[in-house]
């Protein structure tokens, strides 16, 4: 049996697990609650960080799995690395009424965007797999009977689980870390397992979410119970756990502390999937199998291949750099200018190349560990880390190292590397929005559709996405932080 098909006969058990425990999730008090066994949290540990299409929307199943949560299309239209999803980008536009989807296309900072934002499978989500899954672990593995070691493991598990959804939380609904603002900048509630049901969380501030999340994190290390290899990779592991460290300590611009947690990390895995072994074209599909790809230091993904993806026009002539593998290898729908509207866009059609749209990877360590080396006087070392990553996805007929002297001739090769790398990710969304903290480095995005250019600036408001309205009606706390 695969590691795929083993993962969801995991999950059927718990969903038939939950099914049986409807009130599992009652925190009365203190996070107190029926699951008061190391196996039972051992088996609410293994939730579906994917979409599981067969789940309906109304069954108890949907407690296992993450749905829609790493669907990016939202941050990805608004930064230009994609267009909207089998839509018109033309009709979309020209509509009379302007939906969310034209406002990020447009980067319209006139339009009521709360207003549009009635739900946000991203901000449920999130919210849920903290206070179901991490919170429920946090709070029960003392008591629970069984394994000590086990129990240990687990709870160091849950620590980086709600160490990282809150990362990703601060970083969708409010500013990026400013050094210079963050103590001030209103962030989103951190909720940890004492948290009173029916009571409203109260905001924090970015820098109170960063401390607690560098607080959960040292918490998981110091319990020394975290597996090199966890049993699969939607399960933590300790190099997980050191790049949600990595990059956490990247966002707050502390570039010694970032390098020294992605080294740790490449130290327990360094793998790249190279894509040299699927040159000469024709000799075997380009691939990257789900679940067990060697990047992949945690796997949370909404539908593994970007099919029918429209990369924008700007990304395909700008940022692909000639003989990049997958953009000469990978099929393309031939109907993709009709589709979208645009004359020029490609979609994409492999249905083999599986990302990790949501979780960390390997490659994200090495450009972090490149990023900290370039902004701390090591810059030629900074190059090496960035060469050894472009070798690995160039037509070696068509490759050849770049130099650079500076920090910011590196950080320039750097971002053009990573917009590719991270495509299809909300990786890209965070990176840009991170580096718009810094006059060196804050751009202002432009896409061209019709004739018409749309620029997103570094400081628009549209960076922060909106709380939405079915958190905002319940959480009178929640005013919205742009």
């Amino acid at each position: 049996m695969n590691k795929k098909t083993t993962i969801y006969g995991i999950v059927l058990a718990l969903t038939i697990f939950l099914s049986a425990c409807s009130e599992f999730t009652e925190i009365e008090p203190k996070g107190r609650n029926i699951l008061n066994r190391v196996s039972d949290l051992d088996l609410l540990l293994n939730f579906d960080y994917s979409m599981n299409g067969s789940v309906s929307i109304y069954s108890s199943s949907v407690r296992t799995t993450a749905e829609g949560a790493f669907r990016f299309n939202d941050v990805n239209v608004l930064v230009n690395d994609i267009y909207p999803y089998a839509v018109n980008a033309l009709t979309l536009i020209s509509a009379p009424t302007k939906s969310l989807e034209a406002v990020l296309v447009t980067s319209d900072e006139s339009a009521d965007r709360a207003t549009l934002t009635t739900s946000d499978i991203k901000y449920e989500k999130y919210y849920f797999i903290i206070a179901n899954v991490a919170n429920i672990v946090i709070a029960n593995a003392d008591e629970a009977t069984g394994d000590r070691e086990k129990a240990k493991q687990l709870k160091a598990e849950a620590y980086i689980l709600r160490a990282y959804f809150h990362y990703l939380l601060v970083n969708f609904y409010a500013k990026a870390y400013d050094p210079a603002t963050a103590a001030t900048d209103p962030g989103v509630p951190y909720v940890k397992e004492d948290n009173r049901i029916g009571e409203p969380n109260k905001k924090s501030m970015v820098a109170e979410v960063y401390a607690n999340i560098l607080s959960d994190i040292n918490a998981a290390f110091e319990l020394k119970s975290l597996p090199q290899t966890p049993v699969n990779t939607m399960r933590v592991g300790e190099a997980f756990a050191y790049a949600v460290k990595a990059k956490a300590l990247l966002a707050m611009h502390n570039y010694p502390e970032a390098l020294v947690a992605a080294n740790a990390s490449l130290a327990l895995n360094d793998a790249i999937w190279d894509h040299r072994e699927f040159t000469p074209i024709g000799t075997q599909a380009i691939a990257r199998p789900a679940l067990t790809c060697p990047e992949d230091l945690f796997y949370a993904t909404y539908n593994g291949p970007p099919v029918l993806q429209g990369a924008s026009l700007e990304i395909l002539n700008d940022y692909y750099e000639p003989g990049n593998i997958f953009n000469t290898y990978v099929p393309y729908h031939p109907a993709g200018s009709a589709v979208i509207g645009i004359a020029g866009v490609k979609l994409l059609m492999t249905a083999t190349y599986n990302l990790s749209n949501g979780g960390l990877s390997t490659i994200d360590m090495y450009l972090t560990k490149a990023e900290c080396l370039a902004r701390t006087n090591q810059v030629s070392e900074a190059m090496r880390i960035l060469n050894y990553i472009r070798e690995r996805r160039i037509i070696p007929a068509d490759y050849s190292d770049l130099s650079a002297t500076t920090e910011s001739e590196a950080m320039a090769h750097l971002k053009k590397l990573s917009r590719i790398e991270c495509l299809f990710t909300c990786k890209n969304y965070l990176n840009i929005k991170r580096w718009n903290t810094e006059t060196a480095y804050k751009e202002t995005i432009r896409r061209t559709i019709n004739g018409i250019t749309y620029e997103l600036k570094p400081e628009s408001p549209l960076w922060i996405f909106p709380f939405p309205q079915n958190a905002t009606n319940y959480n009178p706390n929640l005013t919205q932080n742009y």
